[in-house]
């Protein structure tokens, strides 16, 4: 059972806003501006929140609401804010995100949108897709997964799917919990079984670091003219509990059928997706993946002793809270004392751990006393250090840290890296107690 901490406080926070989250997405889009419609302040905070932890350019822009504008109710702010994005920088897409302060006020932005729309008829071309992100609802995961089902609604387009089904395409709708590695991975195990992946959102590509200038606009993420033709694919395949409502989306507008995956990491829930592949293609696996798969294992059996008698806590969002937690307690065999998360969302109730809580990270410092190592996003190194445990870096903010975007959490080689970090965690656990005997 999960318990939610009735406090009118939140201590050393670890929810995120939807805004950071919708932006996120789509940051994973080519030619495509995030628009901020609030205060130039909240765009201040998520980007330079997310040039923290990507370390990479984080294009965006705000519709700069100001107070008289917010008393009064004008609208100019994001008519004005969307000419001068159009004009200025011609993106393909502008992902429009509320905040709290505009749905406070109650904006109608789809009335908004349509006489933006008969005033600037020359505008057509370019696709804009309204994401409502209150920041006192949700959290960043929502509003990440608001954002991909919003895109799919608005871009995909009516017609497509209905005379033609392209067997060979698939649709993959990426979590958030998703790194670049591990969608380089999908990418190249779908090519390698013969499938055209269709990635959304393909932040890989967008913020992996191989854009080496510097650029206005979001490059070489997934293109408009392959979310547009999205209902074609004759399949989608959601990574993550929270992208079943985007999947939901092209199964009822476009009869596209989908398969669910709340977790790739580790080995069983990697077999399972080879297990589909095989099924749906008919093709053998490819030799990459079985010898990946017997790295794997092996590095497993070479950690598991230092897995005994070990317990962690964690804290992140739905998604990743529960990839970590199942892979954890059911292959590598540690017990799982505290789980702190931020939305009540995805399949984290079923995890066996001594506390599941919907909270902050203060809520994680109370509960945990016998665990061996927490893990959590930057935020909780200071619990750390107060508790004299260490911290396995995961989920959003991820600062201080070179490289953590391209470690791979999901698949085989995600296992295996995995068993060697907190294999190499616990053994160094085990040869601090054997000094101190």
């Amino acid at each position: 059972m999960v318990r939610v901490i009735e406090k009118p406080l939140s201590v050393n926070p670890l929810k995120k806003s939807q805004v950071m989250g919708a932006v996120t997405v789509f940051l994973g889009i080519d030619s495509c501006m995030p628009l901020v419609h609030g205060s130039q302040g909240c765009m201040a905070f998520t980007k330079n929140f997310l040039t923290q932890h990507y370390r990479e350019v984080t294009p965006m822009q705000s519709t700069a609401v100001f107070d008289i504008a917010t008393i009064l109710g004008d609208d100019s702010n994001l008519q004005d804010g969307l000419k001068n994005v159009i004009d200025k920088l011609k993106p393909k897409v502008i992902g429009l995100v509320t905040t709290g302060m505009t749905e406070t006020r109650g904006d109608d932005i789809k009335a908004v949108l349509s006489r933006f729309r008969e005033k600037y008829p020359d505008y057509a071309d370019t696709v804009i897709v309204p994401v409502s992100t209150p920041d006192f609802a949700g959290d960043a995961e929502t509003g990440y997964a608001e954002a991909v089902a919003q895109i799919l609604t608005v871009a995909v387009k009516p017609e497509a799917g209905k005379e033609y089904k392209d067997k060979k395409c698939i649709n993959i709708l990426a979590g958030m919990h998703l790194n670049a590695a591990d969608i380089d991975w999908l990418k190249r195990l779908f090519a390698d079984f013969g499938l055209d992946a269709f990635v959304l959102p393909d932040l890989a590509s967008t913020m992996g670091g191989q854009v080496t200038r510097f650029y206005s606009l979001p490059e070489e993420g997934a293109r408009l003219s392959d979310i547009e033709s999205a209902g074609c694919a004759d399949f989608s395949i959601a990574v993550g509990a929270s992208m079943e409502k985007a999947a939901d989306v092209l199964l009822e507008n476009h009869s596209v059928p989908y398969k669910k995956f709340d977790t790739l990491m580790g080995v069983k829930a990697t077999d399972e997706l080879l297990s589909w592949l095989i099924d749906y293609t008919g093709k053998p696996v490819p030799e990459w993946v079985k010898i990946e798969r017997k790295r794997a294992v092996d590095a497993m059996l070479d950690a598991h002793f230092s897995f005994g008698g070990k317990t962690c806590s964690i804290a992140g969002e739905p998604d990743l809270l529960y990839g970590f937690g199942k892979f954890l307690s059911e292959e590598f065999g540690i017990k799982l004392e505290c789980l702190v998360t931020t939305a009540k969302t995805g399949h984290f109730e079923t995890l066996k751990a001594d506390n599941i809580i919907f909270g902050d990270l203060g809520d994680l410092e109370e509960n945990i006393g016998k665990s061996d190592f927490i893990i959590a996003n930057t935020n909780a190194e200071h619990i750390c250090k107060r508790k004299k445990l260490p911290l396995y870096k995961a989920g959003y903010p991820v600062k201080e840290t070179l490289g953590h975007f391209h470690r791979n959490f999901i698949g085989y080689r995600g296992a295996m890296q995995l068993a060697f970090d907190i294999g190499n965690i616990c053994l160094e656990k085990d040869i601090e107690k054997s000094h101190k005997i």
